[in-house]
C-alpha cells in the first residue's frame, strides 16, 4: 500500500504542467545502457575538453598531477550524476519537477533559474567554439593558407555561428531522437581522431619529453586544488539536471556504466590528449588551431574540424538544450519548440552581437564566459548537496509522484516554498562567501558584484549545504517529510471507505432479504 501511494499511477495525476514536463511512460523509455553510454560519451567529448590539459600546464601541474586532478573531479561528478539521475530513471520526471519535493512547488523555480542561466551561457560558449571550427574547416576547403586562417578565421565566425545555432536548433526540435542520432557519430569520432593526432605529433617532436612527474607546484598547492575544482565544475552543471536525459532510460543500471565509461574515462583521456598536444606545440595554440596548423594534409584537418564541430554540437544538444528548454517551459509554460527557439536566440545574444563588431576580440569573450561559468559553479554545489541529502537520507528513494504536479499538494510546504531546502541552499552560498572573506580572496565583478574566489567553491558549497540540510531536516522532520502525513491520510481514507462500503453492502443485503 505504501509503495503504491509513494509511486502513484497515471490516473492520480493532476496535469497542470505542460505535457513536456509529465513523467515519461514506460513504453517511451527506449534508451538502453549502450545508447545512454554513447550519449554521455558524445556529451563529454567536445572540443573544449582538450583545453583542460592546456589549463593544467598554465597552472604548473605535471602530467600525473593533471590526471589525478581529472580523476578526482570527474569521479565526484559521476557520483552526483548517478544519485540525481536515479530519480529521473525511476520516476521518469525531468529536472524542473525533480526540484519540487526538495525546494517546494514554487521554491523550485529559484535553483531552476540558476541552472537555466548557466546552460544558456554554455550553449553560447560551446556554440562559438564549434563555429570557430566550422570557419577554419571552410577556409581549409577553400584552400586558404594556414597563416591567414589563424589570423582572420574569427572574422567570419559570426556568420558560421548563426548557421551552427540553426543546425543545433533543428536537432533540438527532435528532442531525444535527434540526440541519439547525433551521438552515434560525433564524440567517438573526435576522440579517435585526436588520439591519432597526438600520436602523430609525438612523431613530429621526438626530442620533446612531456613532464610526467616534475611539476612546478606541489600536491597540496592551491593550483592543484584549482585543477580539481575546474574538472568538477566542467560537468557539475549536468550533474544537476541529468534527469532531463536519463528519464528515457530503461533501467537505472545504465547510469553506472554510462557515467564511468561515458564520462570519467573519456574525460581523463581527453585531458591527457589536450595536455600532450598543447605541450608539444608550445602551449600557445588552441586545439582547433592545432588541428588546422599541424594536420599532415588539408583533408585530415578538414575531417578533424568536422568531428570537432559534431562533437560540440552533441554536447549542446545533450547537455545544454534540454536543461534550458525544460527550464523555460517550467518558467513561462510554453511548448518545447518555442522553448528551444528562445534558448537558441538567447545563446546567440551571449556572444553573437559582440563578435560581429569586435571579431578580433571575440575569442577573449569566449574565455571570459568560460571563466564566468567556473565562478558560477559556486551556486551549483549547494544545490547538488541539498538534492542528494534530501532524496537519499530523508526520503530514502521514495516520493509521492502525483503530488509533484499538484500546486496545492503536500509539496506546497509554506506557500509553495520549502523553507528548509531553500535555507540549506542559502547556507551553502553564504558559507562560500565567509570562507573566501576569511582567506582574503573575494573578487569583484564590474566593481560591485562580490565573488568568492576560492579554488574549491563547489565543494565548500556542497558540504555546507548538505550538512545544513541534515541538521535542519532532522530538527524539522515532519516538515521535510510531508509524505508521512500523506500516507497516513490516504490509509485512513481507504480504511474508512472500505468500512463504509462493507456497512453499505450489509444494509443492502438486509433490505433485500427483510424488506
Amino acid at each position: 500500500m505504501v509503495l503504491h501511494l509513494l509511486s502513484g499511477s497515471q490516473a492520480e495525476f493532476k496535469y497542470v504542467d505542460r505535457p513536456e514536463l509529465l513523467p515519461v511512460k514506460p513504453e517511451q523509455r527506449t534508451v538502453g545502457t549502450v545508447g545512454y553510454t554513447l550519449m554521455i560519451l558524445s556529451m563529454t567529448i567536445t572540443t573544449s575538453i582538450f583545453f583542460l590539459g592546456w589549463l593544467s600546464q598554465m597552472l604548473g601541474l605535471s602530467l600525473v598531477q593533471t590526471l589525478v586532478a581529472a580523476t578526482i573531479g570527474n569521479l565526484v561528478v559521476a557520483a552526483v550524476m548517478t544519485l540525481n539521475g536515479y530519480v529521473g530513471v525511476k520516476y521518469g520526471i525531468p529536472f524542473p519537477i525533480q526540484l519540487r519535493y526538495t525546494f517546494g512547488y514554487k521554491g523550485s523555480i529559484i535553483p531552476l533559474l540558476v541552472r537555466v542561466i548557466v546552460s544558456l551561457f554554455w550553449y553560447g560558449v560551446d556554440g562559438f567554439i564549434a563555429s570557430w571550427a566550422i570557419t577554419e574547416m571552410a577556409m581549409l576547403v577553400a584552400g586558404v593558407p594556414v597563416k591567414v586562417i589563424m589570423a582572420e578565421g574569427l572574422k567570419y565566425t559570426p556568420i558560421t555561428f548563426v548557421l551552427y545555432l540553426l543546425f543545433v536548433w533543428g536537432v533540438g526540435m527532435k528532442k531525444i531522437r535527434g540526440i541519439k542520432i547525433l551521438d552515434s557519430i560525433s564524440g567517438p569520432l573526435l576522440l579517435i581522431f585526436f588520439a591519432w593526432f597526438v600520436w602523430y605529433l609525438t612523431l613530429q617532436f621526438p626530442g620533446k619529453a612531456v613532464p610526467m612527474w616534475a611539476g612546478k607546484v606541489g600536491w597540496l598547492s592551491s593550483n592543484f586544488f584549482l585543477a580539481v575544482a575546474v574538472q568538477t565544475a566542467w560537468w557539475g552543471t549536468i550533474a544537476l539536471n541529468v534527469s532531463d536525459i536519463c528519464r528515457y532510460n530503461k533501467s537505472t543500471k545504465s547510469l553506472y556504466v554510462g557515467h564511468i565509461v561515458g564520462l570519467v574515462l573519456p574525460q581523463i583521456f581527453g585531458t591527457y590528449l589536450g595536455f600532450v598536444a598543447t605541450y608539444l606545440t608550445g602551449g600557445t595554440n588552441s586545439p582547433i588551431d592545432i588541428i588546422a596548423k599541424y594536420s599532415p594534409t588539408a583533408a585530415l584537418g578538414i575531417f578533424g574540424l568536422l568531428f570537432a564541430t559534431l562533437a560540440t554540437g552533441s554536447t549542446n544538444v545533450t547537455g545544454d538544450v534540454p536543461a534550458a528548454a525544460n527550464g523555460i517551459i517550467r518558467l513561462v509554460k510554453t511548448s518545447w519548440g518555442k522553448a528551444v527557439t528562445a534558448a537558441t536566440f538567447i545563446a546567440w545574444l551571449v556572444i553573437g552581437p559582440y563578435s560581429i563588431v569586435y571579431w578580433a576580440k571575440s575569442l577573449d569573450v569566449a574565455y571570459y564566459l568560460l571563466d564566468f561559468n567556473w565562478y558560477y559553479s559556486m551556486w551549483l554545489g549547494p544545490i547538488a548537496g541539498v538534492m542528494v541529502v534530501d532524496y537519499w537520507v530523508f526520503r530514502r528513494g521514495r516520493i509521492v509522484l502525483p503530488e509533484l504536479y499538484n500546486p496545492e499538494g503536500i509539496y506546497k510546504y509554506s506557500g509553495g516554498f520549502s523553507l528548509v531546502g531553500l535555507a540549506s541552499f542559502a547556507a551553502g552560498i553564504l558559507g562560500e562567501y565567509v570562507i573566501s572573506a576569511l582567506q582574503g580572496t573575494l573578487a569583484w565583478y564590474f566593481g560591485f558584484i562580490p565573488v568568492p574566489k576560492i579554488e574549491l567553491a563547489w565543494y565548500y558549497g556542497f558540504i555546507i549545504a548538505a550538512l545544513t540540510h541534515l541538521i535542519l531536516g532532522f530538527a524539522a522532520k515532519d516538515y521535510v517529510l510531508p509524505e508521512l502525513r500523506y500516507v497516513v491520510t490516504r490509509t485512513v481514507k481507504d480504511y474508512t471507505g472500505r468500512v463504509a462500503q462493507a456497512v453499505g453492502n450489509a444494509l443492502k443485503h438486509i433490505t433485500l432479504n427483510w424488506g
